[in-house]
């Protein structure tokens, strides 16, 4: 795999854990937050604060510009950044988790984001399973970071 891998690039390739090396990096294609997106992500999970729903409460914050979307759907936008550039073309692999997650600026209706991602450490589990640690920062039209994820994958290892 080479840095900056898409989709396209990747083709119908699939790869073990023993493929991926410390420092190697991809960028996910652009996504724009739209409305209806924070609306379905409220709906579904009953969030209500204001922060995600009144624009006037928004514009009297000293941290908001206005209605801004929620820090988990970013987050799961970002997962399925990481999941649709680096995921799909690994053999057998499941997300393990997260170790660290930081909202660093609001994202907006109109923002388009995209994903940096680097592999940051490999760690062999088993004779079966390693554990891929790759490090997403998503950043907006601007080039500014609006959210960092350090997200754990096991993937299957060459038999």
């Amino acid at each position: 795999m080479s840095d900056l891998l898409t989709p396209e690039q990747a083709g119908t390739a699939r790869f073990w854990f023993e493929d991926y090396a410390v420092g190697q990096a991809f960028r996910s294609h652009g996504r724009t937050i739209t409305d209806a997106d924070i609306r379905t992500y409220l709906g579904a999970t009953g969030t209500d604060h204001p922060n995600h729903t009144d624009e006037e409460y928004c514009r009297a914050h000293p941290l908001l510009e206005g209605v801004c979307a929620p820090g988990v759907l970013v987050l799961g936008i970002v997962d399925g950044f990481i999941a649709d550039t680096v995921t799909r073309y690994m053999s057998s692999s499941m997300n393990y988790g997260h170790d660290r997650i930081r909202y660093l600026r609001p994202v907006y209706v109109r923002d388009t984001l995209h994903a940096e991602i680097r592999v940051a450490a490999c760690t062999v589990r088993d004779d079966t399973w390693g554990v891929v640690t790759v490090e997403a920062t998503a950043r907006n039209q601007r080039d500014e970071p609006v959210l960092f994820d350090s997200h754990l994958l096991i993937v299957q290892r060459r038999p």
